[in-house]
């Protein structure tokens, strides 16, 4: 039986728009810009001629920008545009996005971003980690040296209860992704097999015996970053 295709259209999050209007437009006809924004929600923007000058949100849309008649931007800008939101919570992040991409002069303040950085980190080890597969990958193995380092570094004989639930792990080597599943009970499941350390799991990929899976996998950590499995380690100690 075949479903019938929705023909419902998705909302729109801007609902009505007041584009580049002369400042003297408002300051001469505020009482109907009044009557046609109401007690309206959402972003506006100060422009100086044509340049993006000022970006910012409000619950009163038509008190805000008056508010720029008489302080410090007056003389900053010429025209204006007024975006009404569908939803009020909307406002901050659509604010703090546009001044991000546009950093207009007017705004002092650059808005702070709740990921703190998150993703590049998190492209900054992808890139190392790459760079260190693509060495050993040209030039071989490292020297014996190095590896009896790796050796010596403490980690736990035991997976267990190192997660309170599944989790995944994840690692890409050679240009290819790879993903296992790390169970509360300490078992790495990868592909049809099953095994008690990340070592192990880490060798049915590199097919070699000296290797470090603790060094090996990531794994995502309570903030949702993706860090080696010792470092996950480390942090739950």
């Amino acid at each position: 039986m075949k479903r019938k295709k929705s023909n419902s259209k998705p909302r729109s999050l801007v609902i009505k728009r007041l584009e580049n209007v002369s400042k003297d437009v408002f300051r001469k006809h505020y009482d109907l810009i009044t009557e046609l924004v109401g007690n309206s929600h959402g972003i506006y923007a100060l422009y100086d001629d044509k340049e993006l000058y000022y970006v910012g949100k409000s619950t009163d849309l038509k008190r805000r920008v008056k508010h720029h008649l008489r302080d410090r931007h007056y003389a900053g800008w010429t025209h204006f545009s007024l975006y009404l939101v569908r939803n009020a919570e909307h406002i901050h992040e659509i604010e703090s996005l546009l001044i991000r991409i546009a950093n207009p002069k007017g705004n002092r303040k650059f808005p702070k971003s709740d990921s703190s950085g998150a993703m590049l980190k998190q492209l900054q080890n992808m890139v190392k980690q790459k760079h260190k597969d693509e060495y050993e990958a040209m030039f071989g193995r490292r020297d014996r040296r190095n590896l009896k380092k790796k050796s010596r570094a403490k980690h736990p004989k035991t997976l267990i209860k190192l997660v309170d639930r599944k989790a995944t792990l994840y690692r890409t080597y050679k240009g290819k992704e790879y993903k296992a599943i790390l169970t509360s009970k300490g078992i790495i499941k990868f592909g049809n097999k099953k095994f008690d350390n990340p070592s192990g799991a880490t060798k049915a990929i590199v097919g070699r015996s000296a290797v470090n899976g603790w060094a090996f996998w990531y794994i995502k950590n309570s903030n949702g970053e993706w860090v080696r499995l010792s470092e996950y380690q480390k942090l739950t100690d």
